[in-house]
């Protein structure tokens, strides 16, 4: 297939709403070009783009939903690619693709020869794991756990497990509303001496970055309910 002349940005959001100062001028720059979207939350995506130049007219602007009950518009691409169209991805917060939607366009935008441009910007992940203090060389991201009580239990053993045979950090995201759960179950059922690191809020002026063995823990851990975190074991 020959190559088409569009091209397909994955442009970075805020991770804390009002940190826009923090954005690379290149996102901004990007974003008063381009008028096609893919967004995870059209309300969203047109707040942020606002906040990066506020003369911006949003109206002119045309978007596409890719979240996890909407799947992309493959044909809505591959015609914006075709007609030589810029196009970004917007996810809620962070880094489009990694542990958000995304891919799938990515992985069209290839298929038809078009290029793809990641741009720079914040990902909790990273940032939590350059801040933690734990092995910044070998890493795993397992995205988010069970639901299940029992079952989050089982996949943190094996985590801990994993990372004790290859000294890998392991890196794992929960849904806000349920963070103070996990982190009981963490406390309860992984050995004592293995280290925790809580990142929450990143970027934000409550950010909390900290990390202790489990047994250290103990009267330590902030109230996590509805704060996004990020969550990293490793060893001593």
């Amino acid at each position: 297939m020959s190559k088409v002349k569009g091209i397909l940005y994955l442009i970075p959001s805020w991770l804390s709403p009002g940190t826009q100062a923090m954005m690379p001028p290149v996102v901004v720059e990007v974003t008063r070009r381009i008028r096609h979207y893919f967004v995870e939350n059209e309300r969203s995506a047109r707040r942020f783009l606002k906040a990066m130049d506020r003369t911006i007219d949003i109206d002119a602007c045309t978007f596409s939903l890719v979240n996890v009950t909407e799947k992309p518009d493959r044909a809505m691409l591959q015609q914006w690619l075709m007609e030589d169209k810029e196009i970004g991805v917007i996810s809620e917060a962070g880094y489009p693709c990694i542990a958000d939607p995304g891919e799938l366009l990515v992985r069209e935008a290839h298929r038809l020869g078009a290029k793809v441009v990641p741009l720079s910007g914040p990902n909790a992940m990273i940032m939590a794991l350059a801040a933690s203090g734990l092995n910044g060389e070998r890493f795993c991201f397992s995205g988010y756990l069970p639901i299940r009580s029992s079952d989050r239990i089982r996949s943190l053993k094996v985590l801990e497990k994993k990372m004790l045979q290859t000294q890998e950090t392991q890196i794992f995201m929960e849904t806000p509303y349920r963070n103070n759960a996990l982190v009981q179950d963490m406390l309860a059922h992984l050995q004592p001496s293995t280290q925790l690191c809580i990142a929450a809020d990143i970027t934000a002026p409550s950010e909390y970055i900290e990390t202790h063995r489990i047994q250290e823990w103990a009267g330590k851990v902030p109230d996590l309910h509805k704060r996004p975190a990020v969550f990293l074991l490793g060893t001593s």
